[in-house]
Protein backbone atom coordinates (compact mmCIF):
# COMPACT_ATOMS: atom_id res chain seq x y z
CA UNK A 1 0.00 0.00 0.00
CA UNK A 2 1.58 3.43 -1.18
CA UNK A 3 2.39 5.95 1.63
CA UNK A 4 -0.33 8.58 0.39
CA UNK A 5 -2.82 5.36 0.42
CA UNK A 6 -2.41 5.53 4.27
CA UNK A 7 -2.50 8.79 4.83
CA UNK A 8 -5.79 9.32 3.44
CA UNK A 9 -7.04 6.31 5.52
CA UNK A 10 -5.09 7.74 8.21
CA UNK A 11 -7.66 11.26 7.70
CA UNK A 12 -10.66 9.23 7.34
CA UNK A 13 -9.90 7.22 10.68
CA UNK A 14 -9.58 10.43 12.34
CA UNK A 15 -12.46 12.66 10.91
CA UNK A 16 -14.44 9.86 11.88
CA UNK A 17 -13.66 9.43 15.09
CA UNK A 18 -13.64 13.17 15.75
CA UNK A 19 -17.24 13.31 14.33
CA UNK A 20 -18.10 9.85 16.86
CA UNK A 21 -16.87 12.32 19.46
CA UNK A 22 -19.00 15.32 18.90
CA UNK A 23 -22.02 12.84 18.57
CA UNK A 24 -22.27 11.79 21.77
CA UNK A 25 -21.72 14.64 23.28
CA UNK A 26 -24.63 16.47 21.85
CA UNK A 27 -26.35 13.02 23.27
CA UNK A 28 -25.75 13.93 26.66
CA UNK A 29 -28.18 14.00 28.94
CA UNK A 30 -29.97 17.12 29.55
CA UNK A 31 -29.71 19.02 33.25
CA UNK A 32 -32.16 17.82 35.38
CA UNK A 33 -34.81 20.60 36.47
CA UNK A 34 -35.19 19.47 39.52
CA UNK A 35 -32.74 19.63 42.70
CA UNK A 36 -32.98 17.80 46.34
CA UNK A 37 -30.71 18.08 49.50
CA UNK A 38 -31.23 16.70 52.53
CA UNK A 39 -29.56 16.74 56.17
CA UNK A 40 -28.86 15.46 59.54
CA UNK A 41 -27.35 16.43 62.79
CA UNK A 42 -27.52 14.55 66.00
CA UNK A 43 -25.11 15.76 69.66
CA UNK A 44 -25.88 13.46 72.41
CA UNK A 45 -23.99 12.91 76.09
CA UNK A 46 -24.55 11.09 78.71
CA UNK A 47 -22.52 10.80 82.82
CA UNK A 48 -23.16 14.04 84.60
CA UNK A 49 -25.40 15.63 82.05
CA UNK A 50 -27.43 14.16 79.41
CA UNK A 51 -27.93 16.05 76.51
CA UNK A 52 -29.62 16.01 73.03
CA UNK A 53 -29.75 18.03 69.99
CA UNK A 54 -31.22 16.57 67.00
CA UNK A 55 -31.49 19.09 63.65
CA UNK A 56 -33.05 18.45 60.34
CA UNK A 57 -33.08 20.15 57.06
CA UNK A 58 -34.52 19.47 53.56
CA UNK A 59 -34.43 21.68 49.98
CA UNK A 60 -36.05 20.86 46.68
CA UNK A 61 -36.69 22.91 43.76
CA UNK A 62 -37.83 22.25 39.96
CA UNK A 63 -37.65 24.13 37.39
CA UNK A 64 -40.40 24.30 34.44
CA UNK A 65 -39.88 26.19 31.14
CA UNK A 66 -40.87 29.44 32.91
CA UNK A 67 -41.53 28.65 36.21
CA UNK A 68 -39.50 27.96 39.26
CA UNK A 69 -40.82 26.01 42.38
CA UNK A 70 -38.26 25.96 46.07
CA UNK A 71 -39.10 24.66 49.23
CA UNK A 72 -37.24 24.24 52.01
CA UNK A 73 -37.80 22.77 55.85
CA UNK A 74 -36.28 22.68 58.69
CA UNK A 75 -36.67 21.32 62.38
CA UNK A 76 -34.50 21.34 65.54
CA UNK A 77 -35.06 20.07 69.01
CA UNK A 78 -32.64 19.87 71.82
CA UNK A 79 -33.20 18.66 75.31
CA UNK A 80 -30.62 18.78 78.66
CA UNK A 81 -31.52 16.47 81.47
CA UNK A 82 -35.05 15.72 79.99
CA UNK A 83 -35.79 19.49 79.83
CA UNK A 84 -36.62 21.10 76.75
CA UNK A 85 -34.12 23.79 75.97
CA UNK A 86 -34.27 23.86 72.19
CA UNK A 87 -36.84 24.26 69.79
CA UNK A 88 -37.22 25.54 66.08
CA UNK A 89 -39.08 24.43 63.09
CA UNK A 90 -39.03 26.18 59.77
CA UNK A 91 -41.00 26.02 56.55
CA UNK A 92 -40.45 27.94 53.28
CA UNK A 93 -42.41 28.09 49.59
CA UNK A 94 -41.28 30.10 46.82
CA UNK A 95 -42.88 30.04 43.40
CA UNK A 96 -41.22 32.31 41.00
CA UNK A 97 -42.05 33.62 37.13
CA UNK A 98 -39.53 34.15 34.37
CA UNK A 99 -40.66 37.92 32.74
CA UNK A 100 -37.03 37.60 31.51
CA UNK A 101 -34.27 35.70 31.14
CA UNK A 102 -32.48 37.27 34.55
CA UNK A 103 -35.52 39.20 35.98
CA UNK A 104 -38.11 37.06 37.97
CA UNK A 105 -41.68 37.89 39.41
CA UNK A 106 -42.37 35.58 43.00
CA UNK A 107 -44.65 34.43 45.78
CA UNK A 108 -44.19 33.27 48.75
CA UNK A 109 -44.59 31.79 51.81
CA UNK A 110 -43.06 30.55 55.12
CA UNK A 111 -43.68 29.50 58.47
CA UNK A 112 -41.63 29.76 61.50
CA UNK A 113 -42.51 28.58 65.92
CA UNK A 114 -39.15 29.61 67.85
CA UNK A 115 -40.69 29.23 71.39
CA UNK A 116 -37.31 29.19 73.26
CA UNK A 117 -37.10 32.69 71.40
CA UNK A 118 -41.10 33.34 72.53
CA UNK A 119 -42.40 32.78 68.92
CA UNK A 120 -45.07 30.56 68.89
CA UNK A 121 -45.83 30.92 65.58
CA UNK A 122 -45.03 33.41 62.53
CA UNK A 123 -46.63 33.02 59.14
CA UNK A 124 -45.19 35.35 56.37
CA UNK A 125 -46.24 36.04 53.04
CA UNK A 126 -45.06 38.28 50.58
CA UNK A 127 -44.79 39.35 46.69
CA UNK A 128 -41.98 41.13 44.49
CA UNK A 129 -39.33 40.59 41.79
CA UNK A 130 -36.14 38.67 42.08
CA UNK A 131 -32.90 39.38 39.86
CA UNK A 132 -30.20 37.33 38.71
CA UNK A 133 -26.94 38.96 38.55
CA UNK A 134 -24.37 36.45 38.77
CA UNK A 135 -25.87 32.58 36.88
CA UNK A 136 -22.47 30.58 35.85
CA UNK A 137 -21.71 26.68 36.64
CA UNK A 138 -19.58 28.01 39.96
CA UNK A 139 -21.33 31.38 40.90
CA UNK A 140 -24.81 32.00 41.32
CA UNK A 141 -25.76 35.23 43.31
CA UNK A 142 -29.58 36.60 43.45
CA UNK A 143 -31.69 40.02 44.81
CA UNK A 144 -34.80 39.99 45.59
CA UNK A 145 -37.36 42.57 46.84
CA UNK A 146 -40.92 42.82 47.86
CA UNK A 147 -43.60 43.43 50.15
CA UNK A 148 -45.85 41.15 52.52
CA UNK A 149 -47.69 40.72 55.43
CA UNK A 150 -46.13 39.18 58.94
CA UNK A 151 -48.40 37.63 61.28
CA UNK A 152 -46.96 36.50 64.81
CA UNK A 153 -48.51 35.13 67.76
CA UNK A 154 -46.27 35.26 70.67
CA UNK A 155 -45.34 32.75 74.08
CA UNK A 156 -47.85 33.84 77.27
CA UNK A 157 -49.81 36.17 75.19
CA UNK A 158 -53.06 34.82 74.26
CA UNK A 159 -53.33 37.88 70.79
CA UNK A 160 -51.83 37.85 67.88
CA UNK A 161 -49.92 40.82 66.01
CA UNK A 162 -50.46 41.22 62.14
CA UNK A 163 -47.98 43.70 60.26
CA UNK A 164 -46.95 45.15 56.94
CA UNK A 165 -43.53 44.56 56.37
CA UNK A 166 -41.18 44.52 53.23
CA UNK A 167 -38.33 42.59 52.43
CA UNK A 168 -34.82 42.51 50.86
CA UNK A 169 -33.03 39.13 50.46
CA UNK A 170 -29.50 38.05 48.65
CA UNK A 171 -28.70 34.23 47.90
CA UNK A 172 -24.49 33.76 46.81
CA UNK A 173 -23.57 30.56 46.07
CA UNK A 174 -20.09 29.28 44.80
CA UNK A 175 -19.25 25.88 43.73
CA UNK A 176 -15.57 24.43 44.14
CA UNK A 177 -16.58 21.18 42.31
CA UNK A 178 -20.13 19.34 41.62
CA UNK A 179 -20.75 18.40 45.70
CA UNK A 180 -18.62 21.04 47.39
CA UNK A 181 -20.03 24.42 47.73
CA UNK A 182 -20.26 27.30 49.91
CA UNK A 183 -23.56 29.30 50.29
CA UNK A 184 -24.44 32.24 52.08
CA UNK A 185 -28.28 33.89 52.18
CA UNK A 186 -29.60 36.96 54.06
CA UNK A 187 -33.27 38.59 54.65
CA UNK A 188 -33.86 41.92 55.91
CA UNK A 189 -37.49 42.64 56.93
CA UNK A 190 -38.37 45.77 57.78
CA UNK A 191 -41.75 46.38 59.45
CA UNK A 192 -44.19 49.29 58.38
CA UNK A 193 -46.61 49.27 61.14
CA UNK A 194 -44.01 49.15 63.70
CA UNK A 195 -40.84 50.37 62.70
CA UNK A 196 -38.64 49.14 65.15
CA UNK A 197 -39.67 45.64 64.96
CA UNK A 198 -37.69 44.73 62.17
CA UNK A 199 -36.22 40.98 61.00
CA UNK A 200 -32.93 39.71 60.21
CA UNK A 201 -32.11 36.00 59.08
CA UNK A 202 -28.34 34.88 57.71
CA UNK A 203 -27.81 31.75 56.90
CA UNK A 204 -24.28 30.42 56.26
CA UNK A 205 -23.25 27.00 54.22
CA UNK A 206 -19.99 25.10 53.86
CA UNK A 207 -20.25 21.45 52.47
CA UNK A 208 -17.06 18.94 51.36
CA UNK A 209 -17.66 16.00 49.39
CA UNK A 210 -17.46 12.18 51.10
CA UNK A 211 -18.94 11.05 47.42
CA UNK A 212 -21.01 12.02 44.89
CA UNK A 213 -24.05 12.25 47.15
CA UNK A 214 -22.96 12.77 50.84
CA UNK A 215 -21.08 15.66 52.05
CA UNK A 216 -20.18 17.09 55.04
CA UNK A 217 -22.09 20.36 55.72
CA UNK A 218 -21.20 22.94 58.17
CA UNK A 219 -24.10 25.82 58.95
CA UNK A 220 -24.68 28.80 60.92
CA UNK A 221 -28.51 30.16 60.96
CA UNK A 222 -28.76 33.63 62.81
CA UNK A 223 -32.31 34.97 63.56
CA UNK A 224 -32.29 38.57 65.01
CA UNK A 225 -35.59 40.23 66.46
CA UNK A 226 -35.11 43.68 66.89
CA UNK A 227 -38.47 44.08 69.31
CA UNK A 228 -38.76 40.49 70.60
CA UNK A 229 -41.63 39.81 73.15
CA UNK A 230 -41.95 40.13 76.90
CA UNK A 231 -40.87 36.94 79.03
CA UNK A 232 -44.24 35.29 79.70
CA UNK A 233 -45.60 36.06 83.13
CA UNK A 234 -44.92 34.00 86.05
CA UNK A 235 -47.10 33.18 88.61
CA UNK A 236 -49.48 35.75 86.74
CA UNK A 237 -47.46 38.49 87.65
CA UNK A 238 -46.45 40.07 84.16
CA UNK A 239 -42.69 40.43 83.58
CA UNK A 240 -40.77 43.81 82.16
CA UNK A 241 -37.92 42.03 80.65
CA UNK A 242 -37.68 40.72 77.24
CA UNK A 243 -36.44 37.50 75.12
CA UNK A 244 -32.54 38.20 73.97
CA UNK A 245 -32.67 39.58 70.78
CA UNK A 246 -29.66 37.29 68.82
CA UNK A 247 -30.30 33.65 68.34
CA UNK A 248 -27.32 31.29 66.65
CA UNK A 249 -27.40 28.10 65.59
CA UNK A 250 -24.46 26.08 64.56
CA UNK A 251 -24.95 22.39 63.00
CA UNK A 252 -22.23 20.20 61.92
CA UNK A 253 -23.88 17.06 60.05
CA UNK A 254 -24.04 14.61 56.86
CA UNK A 255 -25.87 16.13 54.04
CA UNK A 256 -27.71 14.06 50.89
CA UNK A 257 -27.96 15.21 47.41
CA UNK A 258 -29.76 14.25 44.51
Amino acid sequence: MSTSRRVVRAAALTAGLSLFALSAQAQEAPKRPYEFAGDFSLAASQGNQQVTTIALGQRYSYKFAHWKFSQSAAALRGTANGVRNAELYQLSLRSDYDITKKLTAYLSASGLRNTPAGLNSQLLEGVGLGYQFIDTERDKLQFSLGLGALQRSFVGDAESQSDFVGNASGNYRHAFSKAAYLEQTATFTPNFTTSDAWLLTAKSAVVAPLSARFGIKVGYLVNFNNAPPLLPPVNGVAQTVRFKKFDGLLTTGVQFTY
